[in-house]
């Protein structure tokens, strides 16, 4: 049963990851302030690994410290808002 949980569990679109100080990375390169991600139909999951002591805001999601969230964005489209890992305070996600 667990084997099969794990094979229909959401993976995540993308991963973004914070390091302790804040930086906050995708795929080892440092988060755009626009973050493009390919849909997966009503289910695309963007997971937020917060390694910070932090709590961080990235636009539509929040992870407190030392927490792992997945975020599900249900339609394609342009969504953003306040972001604490950027000098601007901007993050956009563009789900296509």
């Amino acid at each position: 049963m667990a084997a099969l949980t794990w094979w229909t569990w959401p993976r995540p679109a993308v991963t973004i990851r914070i390091a302790p100080g804040g930086i906050a990375t995708v795929a080892g390169a440092v988060l755009p302030e626009t973050l493009y991600v390919k849909a997966r139909g009503r289910s695309t999951v963007i997971r937020v690994v917060n390694g910070d002591s932090t709590r961080h805001q990235l636009a539509l999601f929040g992870a407190d410290a030392g927490e792992t969230r997945d975020f599900t964005i249900p339609y394609p489209g342009t969504y953003g808002g306040v972001c604490s890992t950027h000098p601007s305070g901007n993050l956009v996600y563009v789900v296509q």
